[in-house]
């Protein structure tokens, strides 16, 4: 027999909650870095379309910030939703 089995049905239910209370956890974390992911892409859009009304070097820097922004934020959602297969 191994050890699983020895467990007492409070060990079980403790274990159980904690898990429980574990991947509840994980879910809230993965959708409020989402949400925070899909605020900043809209800022880093903005930044851009800024860019736009702008003259000279302000126009390249507020471009070049909008641009890492939307790529730092769409990487940080690939990271979050689509796992590396080993």
């Amino acid at each position: 027999m191994s050890d699983s089995d020895k467990l007492t049905e409070a060990e079980i239910q403790g274990i159980v909650r904690q898990e429980i209370s574990r991947v509840g956890r994980s879910v809230l974390s993965i959708v409020v870095w989402t949400l925070l992911a899909g605020f900043t892409i809209l800022i880093g859009l903005q930044a851009i379309q800024i860019a736009f009304y702008l003259d000279g070097v302000a126009a390249v820097a507020v471009a070049i910030v909008g641009i890492l922004v939307v790529g730092a934020s769409i990487s940080l959602l690939y990271y979050l939703h689509w796992p590396s297969k080993k």
